[in-house]
C-alpha cells in the first residue's frame, strides 16, 4: 500500500511543481484583495485533486494492466487513491493554514467562527467532490470522465434553483445547521469511504 501511494506522490510531483506557480499567483491576488478565503480554497482543491491527475497518468501509461500482474489486491489499488487524496488534502492544509493565518492577521476580516464553518464547508465540499470524481474517472477513464463531469456539473446548479423557488426559507434553514458544522468533515469521511467501496466494485469488474 505504502509503495502504491508512494509510486503516485512521484508520478504527480513535477504537476504539482508546475500548479506551485498558479499558486503563488493567486497568493498575491489574494494578499491584494484580501481575501484569505480564497487562497484556502484554491490550495485545498488543487492539491487534493492530484489524485484524478494519477488516475489520469495511470491510464496514459498503461499501469493498470501491469498492476495487475502483480500480487496486489485490486481493492489496495482503489484504496491507496483514497489514502492518496486524504494525505494530499491534509498536505494542502499544512500549507494554506499558515498562510491564511498570516493574511487574516494582517487584514483582520475574518472573524474565527467564520473561519470554523468555511474551513469545515471546503474540507467537506473536498471529501464530497472526490468521492464523486473518483469512481467516474475509474469507470469511464479521463477522456470520458470529464465529459460526465460536464454533465453533472449542471446538476446542483438546476437543484438550488428548484430548491429556492420551491422552498423559499431554505438560507434560513440552512443557517440552523451553523451549529451542527463540526460534524460536516465526518460526514464527508463517510460519503468518502463508501465511494471507494463503489470504486471498487467497478474497478473489480474491469478488464484490463
Amino acid at each position: 500500500m505504502a509503495g502504491l501511494i508512494l509510486k503516485d506522490l512521484m508520478t504527480i510531483q513535477r504537476q504539482i511543481k508546475a500548479q506551485a506557480l498558479v499558486l503563488i499567483f493567486f497568493l498575491f491576488i489574494s494578499i491584494f484583495m484580501q481575501q484569505a478565503l480564497m487562497l484556502f480554497t484554491i490550495i485545498i482543491f488543487v492539491v487534493t485533486f492530484q489524485a484524478i491527475t494519477a488516475l489520469t497518468y495511470d491510464e496514459q501509461s498503461s499501469w493498470d494492466k501491469y498492476a495487475n500482474t502483480l500480487p496486489i489486491s485490486k481493492g489496495d489499488i482503489i484504496l491507496s487513491k483514497y489514502i492518496l487524496s486524504i494525505v494530499l488534502l491534509i498536505f494542502g492544509l499544512i500549507l494554506a493554514l499558515p498562510i491564511v493565518f498570516i493574511i487574516h492577521r494582517f487584514t483582520n476580516n475574518w472573524a474565527s467562527t467564520e473561519f470554523f464553518l468555511t474551513f469545515n464547508l471546503i474540507v467537506t465540499l473536498a471529501f464530497c467532490m472526490l468521492a464523486l470524481l473518483l469512481p467516474i474517472y475509474i469507470k469511464f477513464g479521463s477522456n470520458k470522465g470529464r465529459m460526465v463531469l460536464i454533465a453533472f456539473c449542471f446538476i446542483p446548479s438546476f437543484l438550488f434553483s428548484l430548491l429556492n423557488e420551491h422552498l423559499p426559507d431554505m438560507p434560513l434553514a440552512l443557517s440552523d445547521l451553523k451549529q451542527y458544522m463540526f460534524l460536516a468533515p465526518f460526514a464527508g469521511l463517510l460519503i468518502l469511504w463508501l465511494s471507494s467501496l463503489i470504486s471498487t466494485a467497478i474497478y473489480k469488474r474491469k478488464e484490463f
